[in-house]
């Protein structure tokens, strides 16, 4: 039937489900919500995109059958070549679910079902500040600080698809705890849990809660304590990417994430880390970035994996 310019992307978070319809431009169309408390479950969700799905289509003016197909992005273990699940860490009931082949039974187009933020770096590598690396190491920072590795126009996932833990690098193995079990790794120095408790032990002062998003506010408004701490984050960031950029050699590193916002408050101490920590050549030919796409990076990059496994066409 010709060239498909269409894909869904679902971005399966812990709260909500989001998906949308991309164009091969990687603009999204249309799009939806649906709350993960009602749709978590592997039976719900499948039913739930297969209406999300018609849905979108629907509301473009176009059959399923138009579709190239759809991607989803879940936050956990993925065997992408089967489209099975092994795990989900925070959403309950999904241990080895074939959530392709059940969800490609209801739909009747082709599904690819891949880690979140392996989408994410593949999003912004297409769509996004990415654009034009041959390789690309992706970093969102949040409540965790997830990873995801494009070389040579390809995402790695490594042999049993698991690669690209980029927060589970162990800067200190004394350091804090990680929700991993290790020590000291990236997660458990610069995840949001982790830079309250930095601010805390700077003696940031605050009433209420305090949070990434306030102390950045605070730091903007001149409170040095909390300027600071962010400084902090930068380093040990920069601490961490220089391995990565030492051993791999990207061209760029793009961050993303709710922590990224902070971006001009860490962004100047992680450059000078990096440029102090690495070798001449990997320190000189590579660019850190912050990401560009925002709350719509999985949902582009679910679609770029249905682009990259299908060409867009029958």
């Amino acid at each position: 039937m010709g060239q498909r310019r269409w894909a869904v992307g679902v971005d399966f978070g812990a709260t909500n489900i989001k998906c949308g319809l991309v164009d091969r431009r990687g603009r999204v169309v249309t799009s939806l919500v649906l709350s993960t408390r009602q749709f978590g479950r592997p039976a719900a969700f499948v039913e739930g995109i297969r209406r999300a799905v018609e849905q979108l289509a629907a509301s473009a003016g176009l059959s399923t059958a138009r579709l190239a197909g759809i991607g989803i992005g879940v936050p956990g273990l993925v065997d992408a070549q089967h489209g099975i699940v092994h795990m989900l860490v925070n959403v309950p009931g999904w241990r080895q679910v074939p959530l392709a082949h059940r969800l490609r039974a209801r739909v009747h187009r082709p599904i690819f079902v891949d880690n979140d933020v392996n989408l994410v770096t593949l999003g912004e590598w297409r769509c996004g500040a990415g654009r034009g690396a041959r390789a690309l190491v992706g970093l969102t920072l949040g409540t965790g600080v997830g990873g995801g590795l494009v070389l040579d126009g390809s995402l790695y996932r490594g042999v049993a698809g698991a690669a690209g833990e980029l927060g589970h690098m162990v800067l200190d193995p004394h350091g804090p705890r990680c929700a991993c079990g290790a020590r000291g790794c990236l997660e458990a120095h610069v995840g949001t849990a982790a830079i309250v408790r930095m601010a805390r032990q700077a003696g940031v002062a605050h009433r209420g809660r305090l949070t990434p998003e306030r102390l950045a506010w605070m730091a903007r408004r001149g409170n040095r304590s909390a300027r600071a701490v962010w400084h902090q984050v930068g380093r040990l960031l920069g601490r961490g990417l220089a391995s990565i950029v030492n051993l791999l050699n990207p061209d760029r590193v793009v961050i993303g994430g709710g922590v990224a916002n902070a971006w001009t408050l860490f962004a100047p101490s992680l450059r000078r880390t990096i440029r102090a920590a690495t070798m001449g050549v990997p320190g000189r030919s590579v660019r850190v970035v912050r990401a560009q796409l925002g709350d719509r990076a999985g949902i582009i990059g679910a679609a770029v994996l249905v682009w990259n496994e299908t060409g867009g066409t029958e």
